[in-house]
Order: structure tokens, then C-alpha cells, then sequence
């Protein structure tokens, strides 16, 4: 049985959609897995060094000699950037459920890709904001040794959420073309 082209897509997209729903399900593994290897993995590492290779690993944090107030600081670090992506995810996932349904040139779609592109233009300050407050206050409480802010901006994010934004637009005024197209037929 031949299917055409429209059929494959949408198949391609039920697979794709079903994929999301793995993602979400592993999600939970993920995070896990990232606070057992923070956790465990700094402590044997800093046993197995020696000389200089030790003094040097002494001014990293380490999550674990830190007091309470730093470990929570430490560990909100994460919370903005599981939210971030899983917003992002969230967006995509309904986008390409969407479009499994054959549903791609909707406003609800055009929404998703214009709020993908306003997160990833906010996003790389919002990183820097937060993870500079917390370093500095985590340098106050002295679980860490020294703060050095950073105040890298990462342009290439910044640069895909402008196109994103444009791309929406762009979207906009071809569907609105092809409903005064359709109307003059």
C-alpha cells in the first residue's frame, strides 16, 4: 500500500510526538542521574588528586562541604534551567502534536513558535542574573572561595530566538496571502 506524502508526514510526526512522551518520561531519570553524578563524582575526584592537581580542585564548589543556606542556592541553580527547557519541550511537544493531527498552519502554532523565540531571547540573561546573585551569595556565605562574575551572554541563543520571532511573521504574512489567494479564486 502506497501512502502519500501527507500520510508519511503525519506518521513521521506520530512518531516524533511519541518520542516527546519518552522524553517526558525521562525526564525524572535525568535530573536524578545529574544530582547523583554532582554529588558523587566531586567527592572521588578531589580523593584521587594529589599535589597542585588538589589545590586547584579545592577552589571548584563542591556541594557537599557547603553549608545549608549553600547548598539550596547551589541546587536552585538547576531549577531555572530544568524550567527553561521544559518549557521549551512543552512548546515543541504541542507543536508537533499538532501537526500529527495535520494541524501546522494554525495561530496556536504561530504562538508556540513566537513564544519559543521570546524565551530564547530572554533566557540567556536571565542565566546570567541568576547564576551570577547566587555565586555571589554563595561567595557571602563562604561556601564558595572566591566570585568572579561572569557576564558571558550567549549571542548564538539570543540570534535563534530573533529568527524564531521573524520566522513567525514571516508565517503570518503567508498565510494571510494565501487566505486573500483562496478569496480572489
Amino acid at each position: 500500500m502506497v501512502r502519500s506524502v501527507r500520510e508519511q508526514r503525519q506518521l513521521w510526526f506520530r512518531r516524533l510526538d511519541r518520542a516527546f512522551w519518552m522524553i517526558w518520561a525521562a525526564l525524572p531519570v535525568v535530573l536524578w542521574l545529574a544530582y547523583y553524578r554532582t554529588t558523587t563524582a566531586s567527592a572521588a575526584i578531589a580523593e584521587s588528586l594529589i599535589g597542585e592537581q588538589a589545590k586547584c580542585a579545592s577552589i571548584v564548589a563542591n556541594p557537599l562541604t557547603m553549608s545549608t543556606l549553600g547548598k539550596m542556592l547551589f541546587w536552585s541553580l538547576f531549577a531555572p534551567g530544568v524550567s527553561f527547557y521544559a518549557v521549551l519541550i512543552g512548546i515543541l511537544h504541542r507543536m508537533v502534536n499538532r501537526f500529527a493531527n495535520g494541524r501546522i498552519f494554525v495561530s496556536e502554532t504561530l504562538q508556540g513558535v513566537w513564544w519559543m523565540g521570546i524565551f530564547l531571547v530572554v533566557w540567556p540573561f536571565v542565566d546570567t542574573i541568576t547564576t551570577n546573585a547566587v555565586l555571589y551569595v554563595l561567595y557571602r556565605t563562604g561556601d564558595i572561595k572566591f566570585f568572579l562574575p561572569s557576564y558571558n551572554v550567549d549571542v548564538g541563543t539570543i540570534a535563534g530566538g530573533v529568527f524564531l520571532m521573524a520566522l513567525k511573521f514571516a508565517l503570518d504574512h503567508a498565510i494571510l496571502l494565501q487566505s486573500e489567494n483562496d478569496l480572489t479564486i
